[in-house]
């Protein structure tokens, strides 16, 4: 899945830097099989998880309410 494999990237990516932090959470995605680490968990799709990780947690919202997917993500990306 080419969001599942977006998120990874972002996730593992060191250049270039981001202008924002990643989140100090457990993402755990609730339609498909992705998790990546530690303390509180954020839950949602993949494309939600992938949209907060870019710097875009509205959108991130939007999606998993569009989806109807269950979201208990942040409103920003800390």
């Amino acid at each position: 899945m080419a969001a599942r494999d977006a998120a990874e990237r972002v996730w593992t990516m060191r250049f270039p830097p981001r202008p924002w932090p990643l989140p100090k959470a457990r993402l755990v995605a609730t339609d498909i099989a992705w998790t990546r680490g530690a303390a509180g968990e954020i839950r949602g799709p993949v494309t939600s998880l992938l949209l907060m990780l870019t710097g875009r947690p509205e959108a991130a919202r939007e999606w998993a309410e569009r989806t109807g997917e269950p979201w208990t993500g942040v409103t920003a990306p800390r």
